[in-house]
């Protein structure tokens, strides 16, 4: 058999999977023809024609024969005909999921231990078995056969690898993975597509998981929902106790920095009677959100809010006893549902008595650590704190979730040198119990430095945290980028050599004149960017490299800007500054500036890119900056 050059790179995983591969035995395809036939069982689950109908294609695709499938909510007759039609047998087996077929074969899979998302993959005689989870299982073992043993990748929604090989021949499989995490959320817009999240087997909210993908892990609302328990419109002029006492009044207003008063007895009421018409409202839901306002700041200052926080040592026992009574009442009416809440800037730490109700998940979200290093081997204070924080709450026993952050969230374009902080941080939660993981990247749509490797390096690891990270990162370099893949991994490199041989701290509020963005690893990243323009293996990736190269673009066009402005990478988030900046620069030099970031607008929207911050789309970046260069 041929074997894929994926395959090689995935060596080491196929190890830790406990494949093995024994001489040949099943002759699934020859000269792009096959004996075999896909087959379903009677009870076959809407994933699970998904998949047998995904096989079909991507064998098809691969070795140029169609196999038949039978059986699902065929009747005998169909599904002799189909055979008919084919000229085939049906006597050479791939058994999808459990059913009649398998038990007949006398393959001994443990259903219960697989659960809703766990698989086996093994030959059984001339027979290949692929059988999970009806909800998310079989699909997944699919897709895993097709990537780890026949070395299909799914770089991208877009960006595909498939194999062609007309003859393919299997050794003895035995196969069985479950994944490391229930819930694996890749926060990219990269990683909203459904055909690409059911294949790379993320299950995350805002993937676009149908029901014949196995759906997705939902949350209602999302997060940040005090104001929608107790919205200020409808409750403050009447009741403003109701709402936090800060600084002497209690105020709502805008989206941050206020919170609700969660001792007072009808904040509770009100607020469970809240929760328990969301779950009539959108009773699909898996998680149902009780959780405070974004912000940092914000908490009760009332006397009986206080004594509490004060009691348990931090805010977050007072939140999670008003969280645990909304819990505790939906239990009773829907002991299937999940409550869920955040434990974030002031509610981050760890309460010393309160702990979770058993319906309760914690999702901790610690925004203001360093990104270069992962949080146990990094000394700066935050980071200290946060590992502190995360031991705290795994020692509650609480089913725990954490909201990480892998982006600056007003510099989306800015080179980010995380990727070892997110692999270490990753393993980290996992040897801590965490059950699931949002990672948070840009959301809004493509932009930055290579998005798409994160993404995919993220989802890759959040299914086996084991995986050899550099052989991930290099099959996607070189799958996406072609030829150019190995200098832009030289480049990723370098950056993250930096960061941790000088010690630097990355920040998700970085500025564009960051430590780690030196001169030298500045130009080294216009001569790799250079070396992977000029191997681009056709136009589209010439494309791919060149929209990734915007990253270096957007640091020297807005250090120009600041250099002609007079100002630092910090001072343009001051609108007063920022107002009167620029008063010394000559007229010529405004406009060549002016006409540089004109351009690079320009190449962004023709890439696609619709924001350079979280909050700042790309017109309204450009409004801000081009005004006090006279645009």
């Amino acid at each position: 058999m041929h074997i894929p050059r994926q395959v090689l790179a995935f060596f080491t995983a196929l190890l830790l999977a406990g494949v093995t591969l024994q001489a040949s035995d099943i002759q699934l395809t020859e000269n792009g023809k096959s004996e075999y036939t896909i087959v379903l069982s009677d009870e076959a689950s809407l994933p699970e024609q998904r998949a047998a109908r995904e096989l079909q294609k991507f064998l098809a695709e691969i070795s140029g024969a169609e196999l038949p499938i039978i059986g699902g909510d065929a009747t005998p007759e169909r599904n002799a005909w189909i055979l008919q039609m084919y000229g085939t047998s049906g006597e050479k087996m791939i058994v999808l999921g459990d059913g009649e077929k398998l038990r007949s074969l006398k393959v001994p899979v443990d259903f219960s231990d697989l659960g809703d998302e766990g698989f086996v993959i093994k030959t059984a005689g001339p027979h290949l078995v692929i059988a999970g989870g009806r909800v998310r299982g079989t699909m997944y073992g699919v897709y895993t056969f097709l990537e780890d043993v026949l070395g299909c990748r799914w770089y991208t929604a877009k960006v595909s690898s498939i194999p062609r090989e007309p003859s393919i021949t299997l050794g003895s499989l035995d196969i069985s993975q479950k994944p490391d995490f229930e819930y694996r959320d890749p926060f990219y817009q990269e990683a909203f597509d459904g055909n690409w999240a059911a294949r790379n087997k993320s299950n995350g909210t805002r993937a676009r998981l149908d029901e014949t993908r196995g759906g997705r892990i939902t949350y209602y609302p999302f997060v940040h929902t005090f104001s929608r328990l107790l919205p200020p419109e409808e409750y403050l002029e009447e009741h403003p106790e109701y709402y936090s006492l800060v600084g002497g009044e209690r105020k709502a207003v805008g989206q941050y920095d206020w919170q609700l008063c969660l001792s007072h007895p009808d904040v509770v009421r009100i607020a469970t009677e809240k929760v328990l018409s969301w779950i009539e409202e959108k009773p699909d839901a898996t998680l149902y959100s009780v959780s405070q306002n974004d912000g940092f700041r914000g908490n009760c200052e009332c006397e009986k809010c206080k004594s509490i926080d004060a009691e348990e040592g931090s805010p977050a026992g007072l939140i999670l006893r008003f969280v645990n009574a909304i819990a505790i009442e939906v239990e009773k009416k829907h002991p299937d549902k999940l409550i869920s809440t955040v434990a974030y800037t002031y509610g981050e730490k760890a309460p010393k008595i309160t702990r979770p109700h058993r319906n309760v998940r914690i999702r901790l979200a610690t925004i203001q650590i360093c990104h270069a290093h992962p949080l146990d081997e990094c000394s700066y204070i935050r980071n200290v704190e946060a590992l502190d924080n995360l031991n705290a709450w795994a020692k509650l026993g609480s089913q725990m979730y954490v909201w990480h952050y892998c982006t600056t969230f007003n510099n989306y374009l800015l080179p980010y040198p995380n990727l070892e902080e997110m692999v270490g941080d990753i393993r980290l939660y996992k040897a801590s119990g965490v059950k699931g993981i949002l990672a948070q990247g840009n959301y809004h749509g493509p932009g930055g430095l290579m998005p798409e490797l994160q993404a995919y390096l993220v989802v890759k690891l959040l299914w086996n945290t084991q995986l050899d990270e550099k052989a991930v990162i290099a099959d996607f370099l070189n799958g996406y980028f072609g030829k150019g893949g190995k200098a832009l991994g030289e480049f990723l490199d370098l950056m993250h050599d930096k960061v941790r041989d000088e010690k630097l701290h990355v920040f998700h509020w970085d500025p564009v004149d960051a430590a780690f963005l030196s001169p030298e690893i500045l130009a080294a990243g216009e001569r790799l960017f250079d070396e992977a323009e000029k191997v681009a293996d056709n136009p589209e990736v010439l494309r791919r490299v060149r929209r990734a190269r915007l990253s270096l673009e957007y640091v020297n066009v807005i250090r120009k800007i600041y250099e002609t402005l007079g100002l630092s990478g910090r001072d343009n988030e001051n609108a007063a500054l920022l107002s009167k900046a620029g008063e010394s620069a000559t007229p010529e030099a405004k406009a060549a500036t002016l006409a540089m970031l004109r351009a690079f607008i320009q190449e962004c929207k023709a890439a696609g890119i619709q924001r350079l911050a979280e909050g700042a789309g790309v017109d309204q970046m450009y409004e801000r900056l081009a005004k006090p260069l006279g645009g």
